[in-house]
């Protein structure tokens, strides 16, 4: 078994999330504008649009960082958490990003980007993020960094190998298995196996990343990967199929349409792992009553955030240049943390604050927000 990792990057321009009226927004750190942090002198936040020569304040102390304590959460508390992750996504991402690869048992190749928080303070779950077909890791660095920089180890899953005989099955990988996210679902189990290599890339503090806590999150057909492992699947179908134990909530971003669309319904048992899934009103699927699905409509206008995530096709299927989106995507972004502050930390108030999404005005979106439950 053999495992490489590249040297970790700082945030770079590269992961900046462009806004709509200024270039890049006001840099924050989990919500602190610039001027905030060097007042308040916290460091940690490597803004790769300074260069490493520009970190902000004084790093913390050894002892800070060996209980775990976290000054950020510290100074964030009282706000809205909603509010706190959504601006700290429309700035500089402050989270790392490093590509990862290891070699299979049969000798397939397994690559993945990893994402973590610029300063490790605290136990960190795993969330494993699966691309849409024929898209990279790294094409998602806004919405996994955005997801590290809260507080999670995030594994983007590169799919891009997933087109022969996958593990564990026969043959070959067919159209319909991308379709319904069935390709690739003994990969993304055997990296979640070997979480504790791909943790290596955080050193000393490798042990911070806790696996007993695992989430899921897919983009497109990567979406339905994740619903399916999960536990999730459409009414006639086996929901329970490929099903892992391990994770504890699922966040599905614009599943892809399938021929046969219907009510999803869990294979697991109860009320099924927690799960939401998020996308424009019109493709959002219908859980079954009762369920742990929840559905979250954003105001957007392409499924990939106007190319800020994903491979869209150059200029989109009318040929026109599309709008970027980085207000939506930061409201995504916002979102999810919170659904897995609840479903993987098991902060009770996140609950609510996710609940209260429903109706929601968010500044810079075109409509509010609605959430609705199965």
């Amino acid at each position: 078994m053999r495992a490489t990792t590249d040297l970790p990057a700082t945030t770079s321009s590269d992961n900046q999330i462009q806004t709509a009226n200024k270039p890049f927004g006001p840099l924050r750190c989990h919500g602190l504008a610039r001027r905030e942090v060097i007042a308040l002198g916290v460091g940690g936040c490597a803004l790769g649009a300074l260069g490493p020569s520009m970190a902000l304040g004084a790093a913390p102390s050894a002892r800070s960082e060996e209980r775990g304590l976290n000054p950020l959460s510290w100074l964030n508390r009282g706000r809205d958490s909603f509010e706190t992750v959504y601006e700290a996504s429309t700035g500089v991402v402050a989270a790392r990003m490093t590509d990862f690869s290891l070699s299979t048992p049969t000798g397939m190749m397994c690559r993945a980007r990893l994402a973590y928080p610029v300063t490790v303070f605290d136990r960190m779950p795993l969330i494993v993020f699966c691309p849409d077909q024929e898209c990279s890791g790294a094409m998602y660095d806004a919405f996994i960094g955005g997801l590290a920089a809260s507080g999670y180890f995030v594994m983007a899953v590169d799919p891009m190998l997933q087109q022969s005989n996958t593990m564990g099955r026969s043959g070959a990988t067919t159209v319909a298995d991308h379709a319904t996210g069935q390709a690739g679902l003994a990969e993304t189990q055997f990296l979640i196996d070997q979480i504790g290599e791909a943790a290596k890339v955080l050193g000393p503090r490798a042990n911070r990343v806790d696996a007993s806590r695992v989430g899921i999150s897919g983009h497109g057909t990567g979406a339905w990967k994740a619903l399916h492992l999960a536990g999730w699947g459409v009414e006639g179908g086996r929901a329970d199929q490929g099903r892992d134990g391990r994770i504890m909530a699922a966040f599905a971003l614009f599943p892809s349409t399938t021929p046969s669309a219907g009510r999803l319904r869990s294979g697991a048992g109860d009320q099924g792992t927690l799960a939401l899934v998020a996308g424009a009103a019109s493709g959002l699927p219908i859980g079954a009553p009762g369920s742990n699905l929840l559905t979250l409509a954003l105001p957007v206008q392409t499924t990939h955030f106007g190319g800020l995530i994903g491979c869209p096709a150059p200029g989109g299927r009318s040929g026109k240049s599309q709008p970027r989106e980085a207000r939506p995507l930061a409201a995504t972004i916002a979102a999810a943390s919170i659904f897995f502050d609840w479903g993987l930390k098991r902060k009770g108030d996140r609950k609510r604050t996710l609940l209260e999404l429903n109706g929601r005005v968010v500044e810079g979106l075109s409509q509010p927000l609605t959430l609705n439950r199965a």
